[in-house]
């Protein structure tokens, strides 16, 4: 006696309600990830960046013990693939750094050309990058360009064991920030994620941000000048994350009294 097939059970598909239940969850879970992959991005592109900075420090100091003197800055606004792009805009002139313009200058971007190093930081853009005269002119330093006020000899050096830089860096803008470093010869920037006022390499600036602090580290008027000669580094805030790198003038004697071009 033949019996009919038996029947399936619990063979039923899922409801529109589980579909739309699991579909919820799995949102859940793919949006916890993603916040934590872009913080980690973030985190990642900051160290890169403070490790091209170590970098750059130890290219400035090598430079110093080289030639004498630290690098003027390139151009801000040319681009990369055009003549001269990355590379100082020297050697000085009469003994001063000199801008397209054939003006005097001590700001622009970093001469990475120059030095060796990266272009960009971690975000894609160039460094910020600001000497003191007197660190960057020719050796010895012309009289007429600036006295050399100590009887040491500068056959060597563009400057003397009493030479003081011109720049300041602070843990805010002036008058609230108070110093964090006073006669600086040297400071290079990274203008952080948001980019604030940073210079691409097409030789393009973007556009400034509204946090004070971030402002006193950017270039002005097309990359040829800047507000002022003191600069700022602190924790990021949800407006500023630059990134700094100063060096102190005793480092940078100290680099030359060890290759024996000071005192």
């Amino acid at each position: 006696m033949s019996h009919p097939p038996a029947r399936l059970t619990g063979a039923r598909g899922f409801t529109l309600t589980e579909l739309a239940v699991v579909l919820v969850i799995v949102a859940l879970v793919v949006g916890s990830l993603l916040v934590p992959l872009s913080a980690q991005i973030d985190i990642r592109n900051t160290a890169d960046t403070r490790a091209s900075l170590a970098e750059i420090r130890e290219a400035l100091l090598g430079f110093v013990a080289a030639n004498g003197r630290l690098p003027c800055p390139a151009a801000a606004s040319v681009a990369t693939g055009v003549g001269n792009a990355g590379s100082e805009q020297g050697p000085p002139v009469n003994g001063v750094c000199r801008d397209l313009n054939g003006n005097p200058t001590e700001v622009g971007v970093l001469p990475w050309v120059t030095l060796g190093v990266r272009e960009t930081d971690a975000w894609g853009r160039r460094y910020t990058y600001r000497v003191s005269t007197q660190f960057a002119q020719s050796v010895p330093p012309p009289a007429t360009v600036w006295p050399v006020p100590c009887t040491v000899s500068a056959v060597n050096a563009a400057f003397v064991l009493c030479a003081s830089g011109t720049l300041v860096v602070r843990s805010a803008a002036a008058p609230a920030g108070s110093a964090i470093a006073l006669q600086v010869p040297v400071v290079v920037i990274s203008h952080g994620k948001n980019g604030n006022g940073a210079f691409t390499p097409l030789g393009t600036q973007l556009p400034a941000g509204a946090d004070a602090d971030e402002q006193d580290n950017q270039l002005t008027n097309a990359g040829l000048n800047m507000a002022n000669s003191e600069f700022v580094s602190k924790t990021p805030t949800t407006t500023f994350d630059d990134e700094l790198l100063w060096i102190s003038r005793l480092v940078v004697f100290n680099r030359l009294i060890t290759v024996g071009k000071l005192p």
